[in-house]
This record gives C-alpha cells, structure tokens and sequence, in this order.
C-alpha cells in the first residue's frame, strides 16, 4: 500500500521507530496535536498496516548468542525449506533472494558446534555457504519515510 501520508503521520512514524513505548500525549506534544488525535492516526496507520507492530530489541549476546551469521541456501526446488525456517528459533531473518541462492538467512547460534548443527540441518534443503558476522555496523536502523511530489 502506498498511502499518502502527511508530515503529522510522518513525524509520528519517526518518533514511534525511536521509541515504541512513547506515549501518545508526549507523540502529541511533539507533533502539536492532542493526544486523541494522535491515537486515533497511529490507529489508522495501524489498520492500513503502516505499523505492523511493536517489538523490544533484545540484545543475542545476553542471551548467550555470541555468534551471529549469514547462511546463503541454494536449491532448485522452490522454498523446501519455508517450514524449517519458520519452526527453528535461530534463524532470526530469511528472504527469498534473486539470484543462484534461494534464500539468504540471518541466524544467531552459541557456539561454532550449534552453529555447525544448524548448518547441517539446512544442508538437506540445498548447498549453504556461511558468513560469521564480524562487526554490526547498521541494525534496525529506522525507515525513512519517501517524500513523493
């Protein structure tokens, strides 16, 4: 949906990726409108799907996570691995890709064993190739909002 939205809509957007837990009298003492106003557009940006939820950024090292990678998985044979995706806690992120890989994946794993397991078990979907993430230099970086004229 490419819906028209308005600096109010835009300025409440950015305020709520910086801080989800905003409350919407503070929104609306930023934005310079009243609290109902402002509930009643994050309810319409809810509705259309322009906010699809709200999430607490957990830190994976804290909770034993000390590796992070990128597993590429190259089949032929569709999305075979969709549900083992969906179902295996660490693996994190995974798109659908152009290209000779089908699938690039983002999973976080606590020791180069887990990690080596989980490869194993994506391996039955098609050939991997593996990166261990070094350094995170963007991450869950906000969405700009495009300007269309």
């Amino acid at each position: 949906m490419n819906q028209k939205l308005d600096q109010y809509d835009q300025k409440i957007l950015q305020l709520l990726q910086e801080d989800a837990r905003m409350s919407h009298a503070e929104i609306g003492r930023q934005v310079h409108l009243s609290q109902p106003a402002v509930s009643e557009r994050i309810k319409r940006l809810e509705s259309n799907q322009i906010i699809r939820g709200y999430k607490a950024d957990i830190n994976p090292k804290a909770l034993g996570y000390d590796i992070t990678a990128m597993i590429r998985v190259s089949t032929q044979q569709g999305r075979p691995y969709a549900q083992y995706v969906a179902t295996c806690p660490e693996i994190v992120d995974c798109y659908t890709v152009t290209g000779e890989d089908g699938a690039v994946m983002r999973v976080l794993a606590t020791d180069v064993e887990h990690l080596q397991r989980i490869i194993n078990e994506l391996n039955a979907f098609g050939s991997t190739s593996t990166a261990i993430v070094l350094t995170t230099h963007v991450s869950g970086k906000s969405i700009a909002i495009p300007h269309h004229e």
